[in-house]
């Protein structure tokens, strides 16, 4: 499993002191970008599209901490998609938040899924 480290915004908390949920998503999806960039290349040189996010809220965040976790595991590799298991971590340690989030690899040209070639493929899957 991949590790990501976030950075906290004070404006990532709402009125309750909490993390707001709408962050939640932006931080899965820094983790993910983080993590394919590290095997098949940066948003330009591999776009994705989201095709799926879900998310279970299981614990609450507190404002306070200066960066949270997120951990990313690559589940499975289709065709043209990816689908990743993901977790936000509470400073102790404790499951915040699970996650899980389908992207698909996009043609910008032909604004459409692509097939995700042997050798992306093959990197994908050694990262499970």
């Amino acid at each position: 499993m991949y590790e990501s480290r976030i950075a906290t915004r004070w404006t990532d908390f709402d009125a309750l002191g909490h993390l707001t949920h709408s962050v939640v998503f932006a931080y899965l999806d820094e983790a993910r970008d983080e993590l394919l960039r590290g095997l098949v290349g940066d948003f330009d040189a591999w776009p994705t599209v989201v095709a799926r996010v879900a998310a279970d809220f299981r614990r609450e965040v507190e404002r306070g901490p200066r960066e949270l976790v997120v951990r990313s595991r690559i589940v499975e590799v289709g065709r043209s998609s990816v689908r990743f298991a993901q977790e936000l971590l509470t400073p102790d340690g404790e499951v915040a938040i699970e996650a899980e989030a389908v992207l698909v690899a996009f043609d910008p040209v032909e604004r459409r899924a692509r097939p995700i070639d042997d050798d992306d493929r093959s990197r994908l899957l050694d990262a499970r």
